[in-house]
């Protein structure tokens, strides 16, 4: 009978060590998932968040830098600006039109268009105030706005242009 208690115990031994080293395992592979989720969150962090500005000088600063940054501004038109970082010989940064003119259904239109600027480093401006650096449908909106409002204003004031370059004055 000893010899069957013996093998018994060789048996429970055995089963306790086996079952502390699965255990330890366990540990370290949380361990290994703890770390590398870490990590990833670090490099998520430095390589894909950007700052969420709230005023204009946070942006303008991120701008001069082209620093990634996020901004929403606008008073009759509403833009979200996004500084991708440097690329192409300059900043990039990414306008999207978030709403239009209120009044005004064409621009209305343009709604969730984009284009993509490259500012020259160190330059803070308004992408949008230069359209000759961008590129995208919705540059090509602005720029069909921007021509019917031309239009707009050389029809109405046709009459008045042609006395002022005639040099007769107005009654």
């Amino acid at each position: 009978m000893k010899k069957e208690e013996k093998i018994e115990t060789e048996k429970i031994e055995k089963k306790s060590i086996k079952r502390g080293t699965e255990r330890r395992f366990h540990w370290r592979t949380v361990l290994l998932f703890v770390v590398v989720i870490v990590l990833g969150w670090l490099v998520f962090q430095v390589f894909f968040s950007y700052e969420d500005c709230k005023s204009r000088q946070c942006f303008d600063e991120n701008l001069r830098d082209c620093d990634k940054a996020k901004f929403v501004a606008g008073e009759d038109m509403i833009f979200e600006y996004v500084i991708k970082g440097k690329g192409g010989g300059g900043c990039e940064v990414s306008v999207e039109l978030l709403q239009g003119e209120l009044n005004n259904a064409d621009s209305r239109k343009l709604e969730g268009q984009k284009m993509l600027c490259t500012l020259p480093l160190g330059v803070v401006m308004n992408p949008e105030s230069d359209v000759g650096v961008c590129h995208g449908l919705l540059k090509e909106g602005l720029q069909d706005l921007i021509i019917a409002k031309l239009h707009t204003y050389l029809v109405q004031n046709l009459g008045r242009l042609n006395l002022e370059m005639l040099g007769i004055p107005e009654v």
